[in-house]
């Protein structure tokens, strides 16, 4: 299975979840369900928007100490990164605004086939990520909000 279908079946995750977005539990997150569910969907939209704006001659990739340990280790400590203001849901999710975000990925996923391998985003962490690593990043970024999700449904 190649990223962009792993990042398909990351938006069915998210898309059978949508009955339970009102849920919280503050003791796993002060967030809720439909909260982490549309920032991670406002991340994948923006990403995969700005893999189509940029000038792959433009790509610099860079060693980064942070960059290898997310990418390599897949994992994202909780509770520590806080997530910047465009990417946080200003107005409570509803079902229509995660379903609204889902299309906007899908549509947008379907538009990055045909980009070159050196389109790219630049990360405030990370730095230039490539597409393949642009979707890896999303893949281990929402994989990290799914599980916070799973963990407030569980408790």
């Amino acid at each position: 299975m190649n990223t962009v279908e792993k990042i398909e079946r990351i938006l069915e995750r998210i898309e059978k979840r949508l009955p339970e977005i009102d849920h919280n539990n503050l003791k796993v997150s002060k967030a809720s369900v439909g909260w982490h569910l549309e920032h991670s969907l406002l991340i994948i939209n923006s990403s995969l928007k700005g893999l189509t704006t940029t000038d792959p001659s433009a790509y610099q990739p860079v060693f980064s100490i942070k960059k290898w340990l997310f990418l390599t280790f897949e994992y994202v400590p909780k509770g520590k990164i806080e997530a910047p203001k465009p990417f946080i849901p200003v107005e409570i999710p509803t079902q229509e605004s995660i379903i609204q975000l889902m299309s906007k990925a899908r549509h947008q996923l379907n538009q990055i086939a045909h980009l070159s391998k050196n389109a790219y985003i630049a990360h405030p962490f990370l730095g230039h990520l490539n597409k393949s690593k642009t979707l890896k990043f999303l893949k281990i970024h929402t994989n990290h909000h799914l599980k916070i999700v799973d963990d407030i449904l569980k408790n």
